[in-house]
């Protein structure tokens, strides 16, 4: 028992180093689980009476409120018998006695009494606990006064077994900070078997005056007191502090950036799109001027020796790009039939870009525009053979590339007749 104590000690100790002030908020969620380390005394209520004999265990606890907790007890002990019950002719008439090493391990539930009334006290509640265990027994019997003739009927037996019990009792804790309660209890321990003490009470084939005196289940009291120590990195104690849910005042701050940037970008987004309304709007316009102007394409190549074109490239091709826009076909259809009257009339197709880009990138975009134009009118029926491209890049600009503007009017594509 020296070694019990010497635990206790240490663990007070260390317990009391690691107790914080309880400043949490009430959002915080709370330590739960804990460790008791748990010692007293018991006595039993049996067909043998016995001595108040010492007992120790610890239990492991989870605190789902300050109202109810659930508790695993394992305990560990003796049961001795009273010399009073010796053979003294009125009490323990054959003398019997036992020695039982048990251990018992048990799962109870409490409940704070005090806040079942409405108290919100942090300091003290008083609990009360019922719940189921089992015993391990080690039994061994002996009977002193033997010499009667019926004393054999009533000899003890050694046994190992293990009995069911059910448990009830009170109790009161003590909170010594966000680490530590101190708690003492008493419980009622009725197992469901006449084994314990390892003298049954007999059959009434041999009735005495003690054993009709006796229960046929054996009972024992315990009293207990120890130390709780909590487990986790909270500064609160599911024991004494009621846990509400809070937000994450961090996550809504990230959720109403997210949504101020999605606010910013749908703003963005609606202006690009406005914008490229714009752009597109405008484009159709020069489409349509562009066809009007290859209205008279025919009459012009009956009439003149050469004629030169120029087509925006945003007309024909989407920005670095070489593949046709659908909405241009319309366009060199006309260039199509107007080359198809005057067979006699060859093409040049001549491809510019503005200095976006580096020059050799330019060069090539330029040469890939000239042959997509070529390729589109040999693939509508014109003789390649009439047909010649080039590409100038961005070596030959109308206008110095000093803006949007200027750069729109660089990007081009010249189409000569002659």
């Amino acid at each position: 028992m020296k070694t019990i104590y010497k635990l206790l000690i240490v663990a007070l100790t260390v317990s009391l180093l690691s107790v914080t002030a309880v400043n949490a908020q009430e959002h915080e969620e709370p330590n739960r689980l804990s460790i008791g380390l748990m010692g007293g005394v018991t006595i039993g209520h049996m067909n043998i009476g016995t001595e108040y004999d010492p007992t120790f265990g610890l239990n492991l606890r989870y605190a789902a409120s300050p109202t109810f907790a659930v508790q695993t007890n394992f305990m560990m002990g003796e049961f001795t018998t009273n010399p009073e019950d010796g053979f003294d002719g009125t009490g323990n008439y054959f003398d019997r006695t036992f020695e039982n090493s048990y251990f018992t391990t048990s799962l109870t539930s409490q409940i704070n009494l005090l806040r079942l009334l409405g108290s919100t006290s942090e300091t003290v509640n008083v609990f009360a606990n019922v719940g189921l265990g089992l015993i391990f027994n080690d039994v061994e019997t002996q009977m002193g006064n033997a010499h009667f003739p019926e004393a054999e009927n009533f000899v003890g037996e050694d046994h190992s077994n293990v009995a069911v019990f059910n448990t009830f009792g009170a109790g009161a804790r003590l909170n010594l900070g966000s680490r530590l309660d101190l708690f003492a209890q008493y419980d009622f321990n009725s197992s469901n078997s006449d084994i314990i003490d390892g003298h049954r009470t007999r059959p009434e084939t041999y009735p005495t005056d003690v054993d009709l005196e006796r229960r046929n289940t054996d009972n024992w009291s315990s009293i207990t007191g120890g130390i709780q120590v909590k487990l986790g990195s909270s500064s609160r104690d599911g024991d004494w502090h009621v846990y509400r849910p809070g937000v994450d005042r961090t996550a809504i701050n990230r959720l109403e950036d997210q949504i101020a940037n999605l606010e910013e970008r749908v703003h963005d987004n609606t202006a690009r799109i406005d914008q490229n309304e714009e752009h597109i709007r405008a484009l159709e316009q020069r489409m349509d001027e562009m066809e009007r102007r290859l209205d008279n394409l025919e009459q012009m190549l009956e009439e003149l020796d050469r004629v030169e074109i120029t087509i925006d490239s945003d007309v024909l091709f989407a920005f670095d790009s070489s593949v046709i826009r659908e909405q241009a076909k319309p366009t060199l259809a006309k260039v199509v039939r107007a080359l198809a009257r005057s067979p006699e009339k060859n093409l040049h197709v001549a491809g510019h870009t503005c200095d976006i880009g580096s020059e050799s990138y330019n060069q090539g975009l330029s040469e890939r525009r000239a042959e997509s134009v070529k390729r589109y009118l040999v693939e509508s029926g014109i003789d390649a053979d009439r047909i010649t491209t080039v590409g100038h890049g961005e070596l030959q600009p109308l206008v110095p590339n000093i803006s949007e503007e200027a750069r729109q009017l660089n990007r081009r594509v010249e189409l000569t007749f002659e």
